[in-house]
């Protein structure tokens, strides 16, 4: 009896232990006002979002009119350039001419006058003063024209050279602003695709939640109501065939009444593993096409639908209450938003791999195997890149640890 009561004793404490370390959490239902007041939230969201994306579109158009502006400046600058060095060449063809022009000018005075090669004979063998007078004045006028023209041309090509070299500082920044108009319109462009990958996806979130709320309507749940315990009640009064699990094989289950979402796999991607610069919030389950996915307990349909990029085929998303699963790259759904499902039910079948792509044309996927992702809560999870509300599945799930 002594043994006994230690025993239970010590059963007590592990219990107390166990209620200690086990983290509860505690999560309000969800209800019809609950799913208005998300799609007035998402609608907000959405609104913000596209005119971010029409800001993004405004200034995209901008960088690009900005960018062919710059392109007509470097033509012009360009166009200059080529003139200047046109000039330049033109002007030193003078230059030549005009020396050529001069020594034969002066050439010609020496041979007429009958005297040597030396300029200075033919002005020392004046007849007169007066005929000195005028060889020297012949002499020193052909002379300074000369010398004035050669000047003025010297200093014409000088200004035509700095006016060259300015250009090609120019036509350098000119280069500078292009290469950071084109980074910046590279930029502006994946900002406005992701705005608008925004839209498109709460977009979706939107459309999936009218639908349960149009559902829920429709099965006359009140606005106050739990809608998971109105889907509940409304399926036992119809006694919907939606319990009967589809397709062959069972589900494995576990003495938690959680079911395993397929019943052979091998772990080929961990919760929470780095993928390049983002972490994966899920777990991969490598198993063969066309295998069954299973609930992996009882819930309502929150979502079953192709996203309109294809990325992750059929998703299947099932609020439990007080969690949510997320079941990915499917290639086929046997349930539908709204719905009532049991704990081993089969929801679809698995893809992932050449069946899967060819269908909804899924370029999110490296080989057959199924996304599962599980959060706290019971609204719809996000992107497996963002942690959210999800936790490690290997909580509930030991193979998946």
């Amino acid at each position: 009896m002594i043994v006994g009561g230690k025993v239970k004793k010590n059963l007590s404490y592990l219990l107390v232990l166990l209620l200690i370390c086990i983290p509860i959490y505690r999560v309000k239902a969800t209800t019809l006002n609950d799913l208005y007041a998300e799609v007035n939230s998402l609608e907000k969201s959405y609104n913000a979002s596209k005119q971010r994306a029409n800001m993004s579109k405004a200034e995209l158009a901008n960088v690009k009119a900005s960018i062919a502006n710059t392109e007509s400046e470097v033509k012009r600058v360009q166009n200059e350039i080529v003139k200047a060095e046109n000039d330049i060449k033109a002007n030193e063809k003078k230059i030549m001419e005009k020396k050529k022009e001069t020594n034969q000018m002066l050439l010609y005075l020496q041979l007429s006058s009958g005297q040597g090669d030396s300029m200075l004979e033919y002005v020392f063998e004046a007849d007169n003063y007066t005929d000195f007078i005028y060889r020297y004045a012949v002499v020193s006028q052909m002379s300074e024209y000369n010398s004035k023209l050669m000047d003025e041309l010297n200093a014409l090509i000088k200004q035509i050279t700095e006016q060259k070299a300015n250009l090609a500082k120019q036509q350098e920044s000119l280069n500078v602003k292009r290469k950071e108009l084109q980074e910046k319109y590279v930029l502006v462009q994946a900002q406005a695709k992701k705005e608008n990958d925004a839209g498109l996806s709460i977009s979706e979130q939107i459309s999936e939640k009218r639908k349960l709320i149009k559902h829920y309507e429709k099965i006359g749940c009140s606005k106050s109501q739990d809608v998971t315990a109105c889907v509940v009640a409304y399926n036992r009064r119809q006694s919907a065939a939606s319990s009967a699990p589809r397709g062959g094989g069972s589900a494995t289950t576990l003495a938690s009444g959680w079911s395993y979402p397929v019943s052979s796999f091998v772990l080929s991607s961990l919760y929470g593993e780095r993928r390049g610069s983002v972490r994966h919030y899920a777990v991969d389950l490598a198993t063969p096409e066309g295998s069954n996915v299973y609930a992996v307990k009882e819930g309502v349909v929150l979502s079953a639908r192709v996203p309109s990029n294809g990325c992750g085929g059929m998703i299947i998303q099932i609020s439990h209450g007080n969690y949510t699963s997320l079941y990915m790259h499917l290639i086929d759904s046997y349930v539908s938003v709204g719905s009532y499902v049991n704990g081993g039910q089969v929801i679809g079948i698995s893809g992932g791999g050449p069946r899967e792509v060819a269908k909804w044309g899924d370029g999110c996927t490296g080989g057959a195997h199924l996304h599962f992702a599980m959060a706290y809560g019971g609204s719809m999870i996000g992107y497996s890149s963002e942690a959210g509300a999800t936790f490690n599945p290997g909580r509930i799930f030991p193979r998946m640890g």
